[in-house]
């Protein structure tokens, strides 16, 4: 049976309702994909640089700090601080060409000595903050180095009391002597060693006294 005719309207019809949609070709996805990955790795980068000049900031703080703590009131780097690089530099100037040893050892030694002239509180300072240092992260070390700086230290002194009494045994020995000459002799041996009289005091006044011309 065939099917009725459909009836066209009398009335035109209303337009029907375009919907666009919005496709993007494989290119653009690309470029798309590669502009988020560049702002990704730049925006890492920028955050890394940031977070590098920080620590740094923070690092020259700290070594600021720490420089101003360690340095005595009583003392100043200017002109101290120059008369200590002033020596060092040199003596590293006059053991340039020397052997080996003296090159390396010398420059060192005039540094610390130069500091303990020059900046003798400075360099406590410095010394008890490495020696704090050194125990809290090579305590074996530490106690090593103690033992031999104590070791040292009984030996300077040991030394020093064997000078000192070899010195006074001399001394009175040479008095002694003194003595046992003037007794045989008569001589003021002793007043000629002291220089305390250059001449003896048996001398007559006659002898000194200046001659008159005629």
């Amino acid at each position: 049976m065939a099917q009725p005719q459909q009836k066209l309207s009398v009335y035109p019809e209303p337009d029907q309702e375009i919907t666009l949609i919005e496709t993007s070709s494989e290119l653009e996805r690309q470029v798309s994909l590669a502009r988020q990955s560049v702002q990704k790795y730049a925006s890492s980068g920028i955050r890394a640089v940031r977070s590098g000049v920080d620590s740094v900031i923070h690092a020259e703080n700290r070594v600021e700090n720490r420089v101003n703590s360690l340095v005595a009131k009583d003392e100043t780097l200017t002109p101290n601080g120059l008369y200590v690089g002033v020596a060092t530099l040199a003596s590293m100037v006059f053991t340039r060409y020397r052997t080996f040893p003296i090159r390396w050892f010398v420059p060192p030694l005039v540094l610390a000595g130069s500091m303990s002239y020059f900046l003798p509180n400075t360099t406590t300072n410095v010394a008890a903050y490495y020696e704090k240092k050194e125990e809290k992260y090579f305590p074996e070390f530490s106690a090593r180095r103690q033992k031999f700086v104590q070791l040292l230290q009984q030996h300077w002194y040991m030394g020093k009391d064997k000078l000192e009494e070899a010195y006074e045994s001399t001394s009175e020995a040479l008095a002694t002597g003194v003595r046992d000459v003037e007794k045989r002799t008569g001589l003021k041996v002793g007043s000629l060693l002291s220089h305390d009289d250059t001449l003896p005091a048996s001398v007559p006044a006659q002898a000194t006294a200046p001659k008159k011309l005629l």
